[in-house]
């Protein structure tokens, strides 16, 4: 069902974020994201669920290497094009459920609006694959949705996500990596008076 829902979506930053009137907010937010990331000057990076490259863009300028992993075909190719002039990267579409890494094969993973689409069961995989493919000492943002959408509302009917506690995301990562920091996306909460866009950064 996630996948069909996608597939209807326009290879936009409207089709990405949901939201109407979306430039200044998208601005805003991937500023703030950007902001509270480490380092990442020759890095291998792993980026799942990237949509169109709105992160994509920023990771090519400075990583050694990107691996961009998106499951809707029109997505990727729209990153593609926008990143074409780098050629740092790599492009899998593909269901993250279904990728496989060798061990240790990334500094840095980057994750957003992502994992409010997988069940439990699949989180819990992921994250411990995730732990596996990330090097000793690299990192792991996470950016998710907690409690309500991204505009402070449930979700509608034919959207598939999985609106979580934020603690549940905390409780689910701690377990194998070391939280650095966490924080809200301000923007939607100055907008949208909605202090449940979370994020993450744990290390390995």
């Amino acid at each position: 069902m996630s996948l069909e829902f996608w597939q209807e979506k326009p290879a936009t930053v409207g089709g990405m974020v949901l939201v109407d009137d979306c430039d200044i907010l998208e601005q805003a937010e991937r500023a703030d994201i950007l902001a509270q990331l480490p380092p990442l000057e020759g890095m291998d990076i792993l980026e799942l669920g990237t949509g169109i490259g709105r992160y994509t863009s920023h990771f090519v300028q400075v990583a050694r290497h990107v691996i961009v992993v998106d499951f809707v075909e029109k997505f990727i190719e729209e990153n593609r094009r926008a990143t074409a002039h780098f050629n740092n990267a790599s492009y899998c579409c593909v269901d993250v459920m279904d990728l496989e890494f060798e061990d240790e094969s990334f500094d840095f993973v980057f994750i957003n609006w992502l994992l409010m689409y997988l069940d439990d069961s699949q989180i819990t995989l992921l994250r411990d694959r995730i732990h596996r493919w990330t090097r000793v000492g690299g990192k792991v943002f996470l950016r998710e949705s907690c409690f309500v959408g991204s505009v402070g509302t449930a979700p509608s009917r034919d959207n598939p996500t999985r609106y979580r506690s934020d603690g549940e995301y905390t409780h689910l990562f701690e377990k194998d990596f070391s939280l650095l920091h966490r924080g809200n996306v301000r923007i939607y909460e100055e907008r949208f008076n909605n202090p449940h866009q979370h994020y993450w950064l744990f290390q390995r």
